[in-house]
């Protein structure tokens, strides 16, 4: 595990999405907990797979590029989203 300095920055402060950026990490943490869910359900780890669920479940469409998790998603159903929040943030 690496350590990371508490004071380090990934983002500049002039960046549009800063809000975004601020809060990847916290979004990150979050698909971890979501994992743990899926796979409860699932022997096998499909991005694909993991987006559906994601979005069935929780509102939230992820967004995958080659089949990479990126940090960027879409809320697509708020009510659901919510329920997303209060579970996993």
């Amino acid at each position: 595990m690496v350590n990371v300095p508490k004071d380090f920055q990934d983002y500049d402060d002039n960046d549009p999405n800063i809000e975004q950026r601020k809060n990847r990490w916290n979004y990150w943490e979050a698909l971890k907990k979501v994992r743990k869910e899926y796979m409860e359900q699932n022997k096998e780890f499909d991005a694909y797979d993991f987006e559906d669920y994601l979005l069935g479940q929780y509102g939230l469409k992820m967004n995958i590029v080659n089949g990479n998790i990126t940090d960027g998603y879409e809320i697509v159903d708020e009510k659901k989203y919510l329920i997303f929040l209060l579970k996993f943030q």
